[in-house]
Parts: structure tokens; C-alpha cells; sequence
């Protein structure tokens, strides 16, 4: 009968001991210091699908395929893409075009179009005219730009932050392969600003100017 009571009281007093190991533990945890991480705490962002304001486009007058002056008070108040190109370009110049024409017939229609030319010195309105109809646009919508080159280049490059180097001869693969040039779509804002880039190849590429231009709608101050 005495060990029967000698081994409860040891069984009790074990239970006991572990109960107080394990509220112990609990009550240490909770006052633990932890090392602070060394990954820094983000922000967390509001406003997940923000596009950039890259630049703005300041005030041009250029002609178009049609011999009229094409100003950036023409062009604000709706969103335009524009590429640069030339009409003696051997190779991705028709692409460009081609490709920007198919755009355009799932594209929303208030969407307009401009194409700067990087060779004013061959590229006449005429030159022009004739270019946009072998690629499938005569219309007013699409604007085939030309002028001085100091005027176009300041609009491509500086603003536009396209790209348009002259090959020197040395350089060249055949006599019309005259520049190196950017193959990009700009999206330029109802406001002329800048607001993202596409490459003219990209597999995905209607949906991409899709979802940006969805996304200039839900802007507030477009």
C-alpha cells in the first residue's frame, strides 16, 4: 500500500514539474528579444499599377504624309503611339509598320498613331503618302512625320528617348542600310507625357498596350 502511495505522489509530481516547464517556456517566449532581421521592411505600395511619367513631349510642328502641320496641340487630348522609322529602310522599318497597322485594328479607335521619319532629306510628304499606303494606313489617324532633321530628331530623341545613328559606309550591309535606329513603340499620354516603351516584336504585344492603356484610364489626371 506504501509504494502504491510513494509511486502516485512521483507520478503527480512529475506531471507537475512539466506543467510548470511549459508555462515557463510560454511566458519566456513571449518576453523574447529577437535579432533584427537583415532584410530591409518595404513599403508597402498603394498603388500597384502607377506608370511611370518618363518626359514630356514639348511643342513641335512637323508635316504629315498629307503636306499638313502636325503641332502637339494637335495630338493632346487623346493618347498616341509613335515609332520612328525611314522609307528606305531594308529591313525592320516595313515590320514596324505593318505590325503598328495590325495594332490598330484591335486597338481603341480614339488611339492615334505617329511615325517619324529619321531621313527628312529623302522622305517628303510625297515619300511618305506613298510608304503609309504600301503598309497598309492612309489615314489621318496615323501621322507619317517629316520636316527638319534638328525638329525631328529633338522630338524622337529628347523626347520620345528614341534612338537614330547614322551607319557610316564602312557600316553599312547594302546603300540603304543608312541608321541604327530604335524598333519601339512609345505610348505618349493624353497630356504629352511619356509613359512606357513596347518592343515591336514582342509575342504579347496587343496585350500589353492594352492593359497599359486600361490603366492610363484609371488614372485620374490623364
Amino acid at each position: 500500500m506504501a509504494d502504491r502511495d510513494t509511486k502516485q505522489i512521483i507520478k503527480w509530481s512529475l506531471f507537475g514539474f512539466i506543467i510548470v516547464l511549459v508555462v515557463a517556456n510560454f511566458l519566456l517566449g513571449t518576453h523574447e528579444k529577437r535579432t533584427p532581421s537583415g532584410q530591409p521592411v518595404l513599403p508597402v505600395s498603394t498603388n500597384q499599377t502607377a506608370l511611370p511619367k518618363i518626359s514630356t513631349i514639348n511643342p513641335f510642328s512637323l508635316t504629315n504624309q498629307f503636306g499638313n502641320k502636325i503641332t502637339l496641340n494637335d495630338m493632346k487630348g487623346r493618347p498616341w503611339l509613335a515609332d520612328i522609322i525611314f522609307t528606305r529602310c531594308p529591313t525592320v522599318c516595313p515590320r514596324m509598320t505593318q505590325t503598328l497597322g495590325e495594332l490598330r485594328a484591335e486597338l481603341p479607335p480614339a488611339l492615334r498613331y505617329v511615325s517619324l521619319t529619321t531621313d527628312p532629306g529623302n522622305d517628303t510628304p510625297a515619300v511618305m503618302k506613298a510608304f503609309a499606303e504600301a503598309h497598309g494606313s492612309n489615314d489621318s489617324g496615323w501621322h507619317f512625320l517629316t520636316g527638319p532633321k534638328a525638329d525631328l530628331m529633338r522630338l524622337a530623341i529628347d523626347d520620345l528617348k528614341l534612338i537614330s545613328v547614322p551607319k557610316g559606309k564602312g557600316k553599312r550591309d547594302n546603300p540603304n542600310d543608312l541608321f541604327v535606329h530604335s524598333s519601339l513603340y512609345i505610348l505618349v499620354d493624353a497630356k504629352g507625357r511619356v509613359r512606357k516603351s513596347f518592343e515591336h516584336d514582342a509575342t504579347n504585344l496587343l496585350q500589353q498596350v492594352k492593359v497599359t492603356l486600361k490603366q492610363l484610364d484609371a488614372e485620374n489626371d490623364r
